[in-house]
């Protein structure tokens, strides 16, 4: 049985919301799934794909899927870079990667809201040199209303379904950023 590395989104963890009816999806559709509990304090996409990594280097890549919503979608990208697994599932990817943060629809008060150390670790990671590096299945997912409502997010989804080779994009109608939003949830199931 194929086993699900899923993180969480920027400062979340379990309990944030309703990440155990999301998990338990995947599961009864034929998965382990093992939630990574991030240190969000005072790190940086370094410190968490280290995290990760501690985990995802005790299994096979062959029988690893690795799953991640927001922020925890940046984090099993750049993981993946480094050695893929079988599948990557980015829910909601955030757009705080290189060609992100110097776009004009990158707001500053959202730079300084993460503050210079973790845009600087970000600044680092060149989304269309990484895509190149990931050579297993990918599915995209966003919510309607999230890339809607930010541009940054939309243009980041659809870069990343026409960059990353293998790459399938999904669009939830009528759901906001909020992997554990019920259609949110269908559309998972529907696509895995």
């Amino acid at each position: 049985m194929k086993t699900v590395l899923f993180v969480p989104g920027f400062k979340e963890d379990l309990n944030t919301r309703d990440y155990t009816s999301t998990i338990k999806m995947i599961e009864d559709s034929g998965y382990n799934v093992e939630f990574i509990p991030i240190n969000w304090d005072r790190t940086t996409i370094d410190n968490w794909v280290a995290e990760l990594e501690a985990e995802y280097i005790k299994h096979n890549p062959k029988d690893i899927l690795l799953a991640g919503f927001s922020f925890g979608a940046m984090t099993v990208f750049a993981a993946a870079i480094k050695q893929n697994p079988v599948e990557l599932w980015l829910f909601s990817l955030s757009p705080y990667l290189s060609e992100d943060i110097h776009s004009k629809d990158m707001r500053k008060s959202w730079l300084n809201n993460i503050g210079h150390r973790r845009t600087s670790a970000f600044d680092k990671l060149n989304f269309k040199k990484l895509a190149k590096s990931i050579h297993c299945k990918t599915l995209i997912f966003a919510g309607e209303i999230e890339i809607n409502k930010w541009p940054g997010m939309k243009k980041r989804a659809l870069r990343a379904n026409k960059l990353v080779p293998n790459s399938k994009l999904y669009v939830v109608e009528d759901v906001g950023h909020d992997v554990s939003d019920k259609r949110y949830i269908e559309a998972i199931k529907q696509a895995i």
